[in-house]
Order: C-alpha cells, then structure tokens, then sequence
C-alpha cells in the first residue's frame, strides 16, 4: 500500500517540521465530538502558547489518515504559531473514532456537526478555516453545503467536490486502479462494492452531493490542484461553480491555483517522465499564500488577498528546449478564459488537420480479453503525469491521429473534447483517447486522456445502448489542460477501447458489467467525412502579454 497523500510530500514536510521548529508550544488535549448518529469523532485540540489566553480562530482538519499522524500534528503546530487554534479529527469508521467506515456518504454531516461544536467552545473566536489535501480537501467539501456560519474559509488542495463524476465514474467509467485501490488499501471494499450497486447517478448519491446543493455553499475558498491531478477538472468545477453558482458568502470569493503537479507530487516540478522548470516548483511559496488566505478571512490582516487574481495556471510549454513557449504562470479573471475551439479533424489516413476530411471508415478493434493497459496521467496507484505513448501507439488495437508539423506555437487553454463517429456492431462499447504531445524526437508525451462509455452517453442517471449498424457520434471529455504546443512539435491522439486499470474493462456486449458478463470483442467501425465529422476539439488561446512573475509576488487581477 502506498502512503497517504500527504505523507508523500516529503519536502513540503521538511518544511513544516522547520516553520514547527521554531513554534513556543501547544496546549493539546485530546475530546470526542458527537456525529448526528450518535458516532463519536476522536478529536485532538491543539491551543496556541504565547499568544494571549484565546479565544482564537480555529483550522479543522478531518482526516482517514490519523489525527495523530505527522501531516495533521505538523499543520496544527504550524497553525498554533500563526496564532491559530487547530482541530484533527478522526473520520468516522478511522483512528479512533467509533462507527463504520462510509467512504463521503456521512462526511458532510459529520464535519457541519464538528464546526458547530468547535463555535460553541471557549477557545473559539467564531472564526473557523478547513485545510487538508486529497481525502482531507474533499472532506472540506463534502461539508461546505449548509456549514454553519462560523465557518468562513476553506483550503481543500488536489480535491473534488464531485464524487460521482470525477472520483468514481469519469464518462460513465468506474476509475477502477483509483477506486479499489484507494478503498483497498484503507480495508474498505465494501464501500467500492457499494459504488458498484450504484452505477447510476439516484438517491444515494443526491444524499451527499455537493454541486446540486452549490446555492447553499456560503463560503470561500482557495482551490488548489494539478493538471496530472486524479481531481483536476473536480478542482475547477468547484471553482466555477461555487464562484458562479454559489451562495452570497461563495460567489465572488473563490481563488484557484493548478500547477504541472500529480497527486503524490503536488508542488514538484517533476512529474511523470518531465521535469518542468524551477518555476513550477510550490514547496515553499504556499506557506505564505495560506498564511495570507486565513488572516485575510479570520483575522480581517492580509487586504491584499483581496487583489489577488481569481485563477492562476501554470501554463506548461516543451521541456528541455530553451526559448519555447510556455513554461510560465498565467494570472485569469476566470475559467475557462475566452478561447475559441478549434477542431482537427481525424481521416482515415491516421491525420489530423483543420480541414474536415474526405469520407472515410476505419475499423477498430477492442478485445475486453486483451485491454489496452495504463500509462501515466491522472493517476494515484498506477504511474501517474506526462508518459511516452509509443509502446502504447505500437499495439494494433491503437488507432493514433497526428497533425502536421506545427510552424507556429499553439497554446490551448481550457477543455479537451473529441466527437467520434462510430458505427458499432455491439450494444455497447468504451472510447478511449489520449492527447499526446509530439517531440521532433519522436516521444509521444501524454498530456491528458478520458473516456466514454457507450451506454451512460445519454446522461447519468440511464443507460441507453447502441444500435449495431447504426452510425453514433460518441463525445469523449478529455477534461483540461494549459499547454503551449511548441512549434517543430506536433499533436496527437490516440483511440482504443479501454485504458487498463485506470478505466474498468467494458465487456461490450451490453450485459453485466460486475463480472458475470460473458463480454464481446467489438469491431466499430469509426467514420470520417462532412456527414460524420470526427474531430478533436482544443481551447485555443489567442496570444496576449500575460505576466511571467512568481506566484508568491502581490499578483494584480488581469482580464
């Protein structure tokens, strides 16, 4: 089993245990809090010494990891010397806290629960903040809907608010190397048996949705995430929807950051098989920029959190290549930033170009017997970032589409779609694609990747098949992504039937899809041509002088 999130930023903890070093102390006793059930919630107090007698503004940070591990003690000393009071928490079913573990189904109620209990304590100023990464940042939102009004800022960094979509069904597709590893790991596969009794968007879910609930989120929040990330379009969704469609204490106020970082490498310049410029590395320039963001919203310190941009992005540029575009931070007003899409259409002779192609068909081939396997992106357990596809190009079971030599740069911001056309020939199918950046050397370097499947094309909450024979077009998310193709590269996707074991295999044949299928291999037939129009669509930003300063230096907000 893999350490836990934040146990694997090794540098970010040498940091901390620096800043800690220097702390005067902490009060620290050790309570319960009751869940709504009745559960008890271990939890751990920590007061801050020399900095008067309280009360203080509060950070809660619940974990499955262990309020007593190095991470939340560390971050509470860390607080403690900022002058905050800090609460560790014990999710329920975790450490010591008594009850079953639930995965996010009980977390909204048992954190709004522990905010009311620490606003009722003397040690409470009535100012509460929540930090935490992976697990705890998700914890953050599950309890943002409705959270009592001592609640008045958040941190959740490399999270989603989105559980069904982007934690468990990514197009309708279990995350399966995600999902059972994480729960695995944590002796939990009831719960990922329970994700499988609930394929379908229903009740269940509805019960502990965040986004459905958005109006009721009254809260701010510094959104913090990695375009290698397993939440990353999770992370902007939240942005733009509590900034956007959120309460009156929400929309306004929200801030987001995305690096080149994966999960395990959050603030690190290297990631996958790229190692990106000095200036992408984070490790010390977030200490200042949370400071900032609670003593703005606890203690009204910091005024110039008010000028800072709303979105700021890493926009990631060829590495290793002096002079290209890229490699530097955009500050936005907002997102996605007003980029047209511009499609490459697919032809049959393995091309992308501008122009829609000649009609055309191309038979593809995916055998559930023989998957296509993983190699790098958005992962956790599996390789995780930037990976040469080339070994995954040579299968015969990969259809790849490349562009021309690009004789100009190409900066695409924002969402990654591809529309596919396919006649199928079984009730059922998945369309994989990857979109891959092409060096003159030849490495074919991914830069993100999604999934469809057939059956869950109309919606979330039905399944409706296919009709063999019957021409479909098939829309693949590829999420999103801030990329300046260099001129001398070229672009790429690459189109197959699965993505094993980020992506669940798809038996095809339209029958069980937890094992008991006898399953199908599929031979759809992709079109091209004016009638069928497959094509990859990119956000492509126009050329504007974006500022090139570090993150950490009194930004301004830009249009």
């Amino acid at each position: 089993m893999r350490l836990p999130h934040s146990c694997r930023f090794a540098a970010l903890a040498m940091m901390l245990a620096a800043f800690v070093s220097t702390a005067g102390g902490a009060q620290t006793f050790s309570t319960s809090v009751s869940a709504p059930d009745g559960t008890r919630l271990a939890t751990d107090v920590y007061l801050p010494i020399g900095a008067g007698w309280g009360p203080w503004p509060v950070i809660l940070q619940r974990t499955p990891y262990g309020k007593e591990s190095n991470p939340v003690k560390d971050s509470c000393l860390l607080f403690n010397l900022w002058g905050y009071a800090c609460v560790g928490q014990d999710e329920r079913g975790k450490g010591a806290s008594g009850g079953h573990y639930t995965g996010y189904a009980n977390e909204g109620a048992d954190g709004r629960v522990t905010l009311e209990w620490i606003g009722s304590q003397w040690w409470c100023d009535g100012n509460v903040g929540t930090f935490g990464a992976s697990a705890l940042g998700m914890a953050q939102y599950a309890l943002s809907p409705g959270a009592p009004r001592v609640l008045k800022c958040m941190v959740p960094i490399v999270g989603t608010a989105d559980f069904y979509h982007d934690a468990v069904y990514q197009g309708g597709a279990l995350r399966y190397a995600l999902t059972h590893g994480w729960l695995d790991g944590h002796d939990a596969v009831d719960v990922f048996e329970q994700l499988k009794i609930h394929r379908l968007w229903d009740a269940w879910w509805e019960g502990f949705a965040v986004l459905p609930k958005v109006g009721t989120v009254n809260v701010p929040a510094l959104h913090v995430g990695g375009w290698y990330d397993i939440f990353l379009q999770g992370t902007l969704d939240a942005f733009t929807s509590f900034q956007h469609r959120g309460g009156p204490g929400a929309v306004g106020r929200q801030k987001v950051i995305i690096g080149p970082w994966t999960h395990y490498g959050t603030f690190q310049n290297s990631a996958g098989q790229l190692s990106y410029p000095a200036n992408a590395m984070f490790v010390t320039d977030i200490f200042p920029i949370v400071h900032d963001w609670f003593d703005f919203w606890l203690k009204g310190g910091k005024p110039g959190v008010a000028r800072w941009p709303n979105v700021r992005v890493y926009l990631m540029g060829a590495v290793g290549e002096p002079g290209a575009p890229g490699n530097t931070w955009l500050e936005l007003s907002d997102w996605p930033p007003p980029a047209p899409v511009v499609s490459f259409y697919l032809d049959v002779g393995h091309g992308l170009s501008g122009a829609p192609a000649p009609r055309g068909e191309l038979e593809l081939v995916a055998d559930p017997e023989s998957p296509v396997p993983t190699a790098g992106g958005q992962e956790l357990s599996n390789e995780a970032g930037p990976y040469d596809q080339r070994v995954i190009e040579a299968r015969s079971d990969v259809a790849s589409f490349t562009s021309e030599v690009l004789t100009s740069p190409l900066t695409v911001v924002g969402r990654v779609r591809c529309r596919l056309w396919v006649r199928p020939d079984t009730p059922d199918l998945d369309l994989a694609v990857r979109l891959t950046d092409v060096y003159p050397d030849g490495r074919s370097m991914l830069v993100t990747d999604g999934i469809q499947r057939a059956r869950m094309r109309c919606g979330d909450d039905r399944e409706c098949f296919l009709s063999p024979g019957v021409a479909t077009e098939i829309v693949v998310d590829l999420w999103s992504t801030a990329l300046a193709f260099a001129r001398g590269h070229r672009i790429r996707i690459d189109v197959s039937g699965s993505n094993w074991s980020r992506f669940e295999v798809n038996p095809n044949d339209g029958g069980d899809l937890d094992g008991r299928s006898p399953g199908a291999v599929a031979h759809p037939v992709l079109l091209v041509g004016p009638s069928h129009p497959s094509r990859l669509e990119l956000s492509v930003l126009r050329p504007s002088p974006f500022p090139r300063r570090r993150l950490g230096e009194a930004p301004v907000a830009r249009q």
